[in-house]
């Protein structure tokens, strides 16, 4: 009895399914990995806001400090959270250690905090700033965390600065931000104003929003404790 054997036509038609298919899975397969980390990540800027939560309720709502200071990056891992996760599953930034330092330093974290929020910048005379809790007026609204820049000067600080972004001209304050912070880690494009990323709220929550629903100018946005609302 003979045995019949794959044409070599018949064989070529399997292997083009098999492409076909690989190529209509790996954009899905590829999408759902996009989302686990932007879920994780947002899951990390959360927890690190209860971490500073706890920090508040020990210290009768004093804020954490910045790297002007005590920099809150070792005491919320240290006392608070030891589990907390710094770096975020999106972050692509070259400044790690074993990656290339910048100005000698090596970022430690994915996470930035407002310099509005710290006693640090009421030391340095930044009008609004506050360190203390009770000073807010609406913590829910009021931005305390969020993703800083992958890369350049700024990529190492632990902290950034948005009485910086404003401009008369409306296109020039999400350029100014993109400087700090990484405005389109979740998704768009770097320096736009709909660029969507992940932020932290005082209150302890948070949430993946476009640039433009954190900030349209000096006097609405949800980064000034004195305006946000």
């Amino acid at each position: 009895m003979r045995c019949r054997a794959f044409t070599l036509i018949e064989l070529l038609v399997v292997v083009s399914i098999i492409a076909l298919l690989i190529a209509i899975l790996l954009p899905a397969v590829g999408s759902a990995r996009r989302s686990a980390q932007r879920t994780a990540c947002l899951s990390n800027i959360r927890q690190l806001e209860v971490a500073h939560w706890a920090y508040m309720t020990d210290n009768k709502g004093q804020m954490i400090g910045t790297s002007h200071g005590d920099s809150w990056i070792d005491v919320l891992r240290d006392q608070y959270d030891p589990m907390l996760l710094m770096r975020s599953p999106l972050d692509t930034s070259p400044h790690f250690v074993g990656g290339t330092p910048v100005s000698g330093a090596y970022r430690q974290t994915s996470y930035s905090i407002n310099l509005y929020l710290s006693e640090d910048g009421v030391k340095h005379g930044l009008a609004d700033a506050t360190g203390e809790l009770d000073d807010v007026r609406h913590a829910d609204a009021t931005i305390h965390s969020a993703i800083a820049v992958f890369e350049g000067s700024n990529a190492v600080l632990d902290h950034f600065h948005p009485q910086l972004w404003n401009h008369a001209n409306p296109d020039l304050p999400p350029v100014f931000a993109a400087g700090e912070i990484q405005t389109n880690a979740h998704g768009g494009e770097v320096g736009e104003a709909s660029a969507k990323s992940a932020y932290g709220f005082l209150d302890g929550h948070a949430e993946v929003l476009p640039f433009n629903e954190t900030y349209t100018s000096v006097g609405d946005n949800h980064y000034n404790p004195a305006v946000a609302k």
